[in-house]
C-alpha cells in the first residue's frame, strides 16, 4: 500500500492510494522525488525524523528518513538533519549505510519536507538482538570482533572531523554477513567546532543524551572524540554482561561495577573497556588507532592461550599499551599516524589539533587528522525575502551583506552580528531587482526590471544617482577593482560600460545575439567578459570595445568570472559543465563535470586555487572544486532550489549564497 508522508494527513494509509498518484486523504503527492514509493512506517519516535521504508522503481527496499514537519522551519534542525546526509555520503565503509539521495517533498499545502533516502540494512539492531537472546552475554571472541569493527568505523568518522555522539546498541545494526553497521548520524558534529543553539528560548549548547551511554562532558554540551569512546565502552558493557549499563552502577563509588557480570571476559579486555569509560576524557584512549593496537595485542594473547603457550610477558605489555593509549604520542609518531589514516581514507595528510575543553573539564589534546573537506552545513540562514533572491554582495569591510530579490527589495544584513533579521530594507518601485554590488561600505549599486542602474546610500535608503541607457531588464553588474568602471549586462543583448563618478555611459558593447546573463571585469580593468543565452562567452577590450575572443558552450552560459591572476576565464552553463579558458589563446584548458543540472553561480578564492559552483541539482548543492587537481572536494547542501549567486567574503573565511528558495545561506570556508 502507498503511504502518504504528510504529517497532517487524516488518512495516510487511504485504501485507494494504490490507484492514484496523489493521496486520497489530503491530496499530497505520493511519489517521493519522482521515483520512491512509501510502503511502511518504521518509526516516528525519533527526536528529529520519521523513518519509512520505501521502494524505488526497481522495487528495491530503501530507508527514507524525513525531518519532522515542526522542525522544517528551524534552520538549526534542518542543518543537523542535513549533516547526516553529508557524513554518510562522504564515508565509504561496509559499516556505514550508503546514502542514495537527499530529497525535498512539497505537500499539498505548500509546505516542504526534507528527507534522506539511504541503504536499508537488513537485520536487527543490537538492542533487539540481545533482547531476542534473553540478554545472554556475548563471548570474548565476538566482543573483540565487534569492538574492532566499531572502532574501525569510528576511525573513519573521526578522520573526517566528526563525532557520532549517540553510540548505543539501538544504533548498531547486525547485518546478515555479521558486519556491524553504525546508523543514525543525525547527531554527528564537527570535532573542532562548538555548535550553539537556542533551546527552549534559553541560550545553551546542543547536547545529545542517551542515558546510560552518554559521557558526562557530552551531557554538559561539550562532546569530544573521547565521548564516543565512552559510549562505545558502555555499549560493550551491555553486550558482555547482558545488562543495561546503569544496572551495574554503584552510586556510592560513582562507578560501573560490571566485571562480576562478565566472568568470561579477560582481564585485558576488561581493562580496555574500563579505560574507554574513564570519567575524564583525557584518561580515555587518545584515538581509534590506539584502541586498535591494544585489541591486536589482546587477540595475540588469546591465540597464545588457545595454543597452551604462556602469555605473562604479553599481558604485561598490554597493560602498558592500555596505559600508553591515553598519552599523546611524540610528534614523529603522530605525523606517521596521520599519514597512515590519510592513506586509508584517501585524503590529504592531517596534523594534530588541540581542543580546549570548556566548563570543569581538563584541557585535552585530541590527535585527529585535519582534512581539507571540513565545513558541510550552513552556519545560518537569512530569511525574509518573499521571492527569489537573484544576487548577494558583501561590503569591502566584510561586515555587511546586501541581497537583491524579485520581491522588489534590497535587504541589508549584519554578517557579524548573528541576527536573522535584516538591518535595513530598501524598496525599489521598479519591480524585480536582479543585481546588487557594493560601491563602498556606505553605498550600493542596484539594477533590474526597470532598466535603470541606481547608486543608493545605505543609511538613508535614498537614490544618489540613476544611470539610464539599457532598453530591457538589467541582469548583472560588475565593478572594476582599480578604476572608475561599472559594467552592466542586459536582456537587450548589450554590455554597457559606465563611469561611476559621473554616471556617464562610456560605451555599449554589441555582439551578443541573445540576453546577457553575467558580466565580469579583469583585475586590471582592461577586459570585460560577458556570458549570454546565445551559448557564448565574449571577451571585450575596454578601451576599443572590440571583441577579443568568443568562447562557446553547448547551451546558454549563465555565469562567468575572471581568475585573480587575470589569465583565465571560468564560465558555467546550462549544459552542466564548468569550463576554464585561457584568455590569450581563447582555448579551453579543462572542464569540470559533476553537476546534475544547470549551473547558476560561481565564485573563486582569492588565490585562484578553489572554485565554488552552485546550481539546480536534485540536491541543489554548492560544490567546492580544487582547480589545481581538477577534483571535487565537497558538496555543500542547504538550499532547496536553484542557487543563484555566490560570493566569498574579503577575509576568505565565509561563503554567502542565495537561491530561488528565497533564502541566504552563510557557510564557513574550510582552511584550504
Amino acid at each position: 500500500m502507498r503511504l502518504c508522508i504528510n504529517p497532517y494527513c487524516p488518512i495516510p494509509d487511504h485504501p485507494d492510494n494504490d490507484n492514484y498518484l496523489t493521496c486520497q486523504g489530503c491530496g499530497s503527492e505520493l511519489l517521493i522525488d519522482d521515483c520512491f514509493t512509501v510502503t511502511k512506517l518504521l518509526s516516528d519516535s525519533g527526536g528529529f525524523g520519521v523513518v519509512y521504508e520505501v521502494e524505488n522503481q526497481a522495487r528495491q527496499a530503501k530507508i527514507l528518513k524525513v525531518l519532522k514537519q515542526d522542525l522544517n522551519d528551524d534552520s538549526k534542525a534542518v542543518s543537523l538533519f542535513q549533516q547526516e546526509a553529508f557524513v554518510l555520503g562522504q564515508i565509504e565503509h561496509v559499516g556505514i549505510p550508503k546514502i542514495e539521495t537527499y530529497v525535498h517533498h512539497t505537500l499539498e499545502n505548500g509546505k516542504m519536507l526534507h528527507g534522506i533516502v539511504m541503504q536499508k540494512i537488513e537485520g536487527l539492531n543490537l538492542e533487539q538482538w540481545i533482547n531476542q537472546r534473553q540478554n545472554k552475554p556475548i563471548a570474548q571472541k565476538r566482543a573483540i570482533v565487534w569492538l574492532r569493527q566499531l572502532v574501525e568505523i569510528l576511525a573513519l568518522v573521526h578522520s573526517k572531523g566528526y563525532l557520532h555522539r549517540d553510540i548505543k546498541p539501538a544504533n548498531i545494526m547486525l547485518s546478515p554477513s555479521g558486519q556491524l553497521v553504525l546508523i543514525d548520524f543525525g547527531t554527528a558534529r564537527e570535532a573542532t567546532h562548538t555548535y550553539l543553539a537556542k533551546i527552549g528560548g534559553m541560550q545553551g549548547v546542543t547536547s545529545i543524551c542517551s542515558l546510560g551511554y552518554t559521557a558526562s562532558e557530552q551531557e554538559k554540551g561539550f562532546a569530544v572524540p573521547q565521548s564516543d569512546f565512552y559510549a562505545l565502552g558502555c555499549t560493550m558493557i551491555h553486550l558482555v554482561t547482558g545488562k543495561y549499563p546503569l544496572d551495574t552502577y554503584n552510586a556510592n563509588l560513582d562507578i560501573l561495577e560490571w566485571r562480576s557480570h562478565a566472568p568470561d571476559i579477560s582481564e585485558e579486555l576488561a581493562d580496555l573497556i574500563d579505560v574507554l569509560i574513564a570519567r575524564k576524557p583525557s584518561d580515555r584512549p587518545i584515538n581509534c588507532e590506539a584502541i586498535l593496537r591494544v585489541l591486536k595485542d589482546i587477540e595475540q594473547i588469546d591465540k597464545l592461550l588457545s595454543s597452551g603457550k604462556k602469555s605473562n610477558a604479553k599481558r604485561k605489555s598490554i597493560k602498558k599499551a592500555i596505559k600508553d593509549s591515553t598519552r599523546k604520542p611524540p610528534s614523529k609518531i603522530l605525523l606517521g599516524l596521520s599519514v597512515a589514516v590519510a592513506l586509508v581514507v584517501g585524503l590529504g595528510v592531517g596534523t594534530a589539533i588541540k581542543v580546549s575543553a570548556l566548563g570543569d573539564l581538563d584541557e585535552i589534546s585530541i590527535q585527529l587528522p585535519v582534512f581539507r573537506q571540513k565545513r558541510l552545513t550552513p552556519l545560518r540562514f537569512l530569511e525574509g525575502h518573499t521571492d527569489t533572491i537573484q544576487s548577494v554582495a558583501v561590503s569591502p569591510d566584510g561586515k555587511t551583506i546586501a541581497s537583491a530579490s524579485d520581491d522588489g527589495t534590497v535587504k541589508i544584513w549584519d554578517l557579524e552580528g548573528g541576527s536573522a533579521n535584516p538591518i535595513r530594507e530598501i524598496k525599489d518601485q521598479g519591480g524585480w531587482v536582479r543585481s546588487v554590488v557594493f560601491l563602498s561600505d556606505r553605498e550600493i549599486i542596484t539594477a533590474g526590471q526597470d532598466k535603470n542602474i541606481k547608486i543608493i546610500d545605505i543609511a538613508s535608503g535614498k537614490i544618489v544617482k540613476t544611470l539610464s541607457g539599457h532598453t530591457n531588464l538589467i541582469s548583472s553588474l560588475a565593478i572594476a577593482p582599480s578604476s572608475d568602471l561599472l559594467v552592466s549586462g542586459s536582456y537587450d543583448n548589450t554590455v554597457n560600460l559606465w563611469q561611476i563618478s559621473t554616471g556617464k555611459l562610456e560605451r555599449s558593447l554589441k555582439g551578443h545575439t541573445d540576453k546577457v546573463w553575467g558580466v565580469a571585469i579583469s583585475p586590471d580593468g582592461k577586459q570585460v567578459v560577458s556570458a549570454s543565452r546565445d551559448k557564448t562567452v565574449r571577451i571585450w577590450d575596454v578601451k576599443t570595445g572590440e571583441i577579443i575572443k568568443t568562447l562557446t558552450h553547448q547551451a546558454p552560459v549563465t555565469c562567468v568570472l575572471v581568475t585573480p591572476n587575470g589569465k583565465q576565464v571560468i564560465s558555467g552553463s546550462s549544459d552542466k559543465v564548468i569550463r576554464v579558458w585561457d584568455i590569450a589563446s581563447g582555448k579551453q584548458i579543462f572542464s569540470l563535470s559533476g553537476h546534475e543540472d544547470a549551473i547558476g553561480a560561481i565564485a573563486i578564492s582569492s588565490d585562484g586555487n578553489y572554485l565554488f559552483s552552485g546550481g539546480k541539482d536534485n540536491s541543489n548543492s554548492i560544490r567546492l572544486w580544487n582547480l589545481k587537481t581538477k577534483s571535487l572536494l565537497w558538496n555543500l547542501i542547504g538550499h532547496s532550489d536553484m542557487v543563484t549567486s555566490l560570493v566569498i567574503t574579503p577575509n576568505q573565511l565565509k561563503l554567502i549564497s542565495s537561491s530561488q528558495d528565497k533564502n541566504i545561506a552563510i557557510w564557513e570556508i574550510p582552511k584550504l
